[in-house]
């Protein structure tokens, strides 16, 4: 048995292996014998049930696009009075400390 070696029942590393001279290199690549893959799970195939779903009422486009302008103007109404209200509370704590 050759020092350089590792043993038989002893794993070599892919590093390992690189930094061997090409000689030893050889020698523990053939040692190494065959590689063994795992074997893949079995499959299990489920049966999805395909539910109907009606289609969606199709709503006229402007009223879409009305639905959604009101609702970013309600949005920035409550953001404004949610600041106005902000403001004159620090404008009246800043008044009584005068």
């Amino acid at each position: 048995m050759n020092m350089l070696l590792p043993a038989p029942d002893e794993p070599v590393s892919p590093e390992l292996v690189l930094v061997l001279p090409p000689e030893l290199r050889a020698a523990a690549i053939a040692s190494l014998g065959a590689p063994i893959w795992p074997k893949p799970r079995p499959h299990v195939q489920h049966v999805q049930h395909v539910l109907q779903v009606p289609a969606p009422l199709e709503q006229p486009l402007s009223r879409s696009l009305g639905v959604l302008v009101g609702a970013r103007l309600i949005q920035l109404g409550l953001i404004f009075v949610a600041v106005t209200i902000v403001t004159l509370a620090m404008s009246i704590v800043a008044h009584a400390f005068r």
